[in-house]
């Protein structure tokens, strides 16, 4: 056996919301980097071909993740730092380029790929519907949440208070330092956020989860509704992938919701 490789019949573990169990139908899972089969940097879990890992440790990867996701396809985006929106009928439609997918298909799960970054799961139960996003700095100072629940209003008449969020892993305050025209920006859009940008000189402390739960209380979503799961991925770089903490060299861990068939 491979050097960080589990057990062929262990299933990976993930973090669950636990006011979501209760949802008919639901799946959904924050992964971390454990229970998988790759090596070295990418230890062990890694689910992105796009960082020197081999394609069938990817692939093996993928399928031990399947199985928390029984008899159900995943749809996946190019993921670019955007704001870009899209709804998704089927595993086989062409996504492209984008940071959001909306989804009320049976059988078919949303995939969000991180290593530092916010990925935020939501469901609209009432309206089965469910949106996988995918929030760096870019992504929180671009707006991709807001851009979420302007489709799904657009598209299918969900309003903002219908979803419930969740947050998972992410790099925290503690240990994300940007420049200080990145907090800057982000306050000058979206207003003050004391809880989520913390300047210090030329650069300060910025909390991606704070700043985007701000960002979804200011346009509709209950504070009940919204939760955060997991801890730092810097601090608990051991347990989850960080591009900041390995200088650029690490993996992808993946999160993932949709109902199932």
């Amino acid at each position: 056996m491979r050097a960080g490789s589990e057990p062929s019949s262990a299933l990976p573990p993930a973090l669950q919301v636990d006011g979501w169990r209760g949802i008919p139908g639901l799946v959904h899972g924050f992964f971390g980097r454990s229970g998988g089969v790759s090596d070295g940097a990418w230890a062990s879990l890694n689910v992105s071909e796009q960082v020197g890992d081999a394609p069938s440790a990817v692939a093996a990867n993928r399928e031990r993740i399947g199985r928390c996701f029984p008899g159900m396809t995943w749809a996946r985006m190019h993921q670019v730092h955007g704001v870009r929106v899209v709804r998704v009928g089927s595993a086989d439609e062409p996504i492209g380029d984008a940071d959001g997918m909306i989804s009320a298909t049976r059988g078919l799960a949303l995939a969000v790929s991180t290593a530092d970054c916010v990925p935020i799961l939501c469901v609209a139960p009432a309206a089965g519907t469910v949106m996988a996003l995918h929030a760096g700095w870019r992504g929180t100072l671009g707006g991709v949440a807001t851009a979420g629940l302007a489709e799904a209003e657009a598209w299918l008449g969900i309003p903002p208070a219908a979803w419930r969020v969740a947050m998972g892993p992410s790099i925290g305050g503690c240990c994300y330092e940007v420049e200080t025209r990145i907090g800057e920006q982000l306050v000058d859009r979206w207003g003050a956020m004391p809880d989520a940008w913390y300047p210090a000189g030329i650069h300060g402390r910025l909390d991606l989860r704070a700043a985007n739960r701000a960002i979804l209380l200011a346009h509709g979503v209950p504070a009940s509704q919204i939760t955060a799961v997991g801890p730092c991925t810097s601090c608990e770089s051991h347990r989850y992938f960080s591009h900041r903490r390995s200088g650029g060299r690490a993996g992808r861990q993946l999160s993932g919701i949709g109902w199932a068939a």
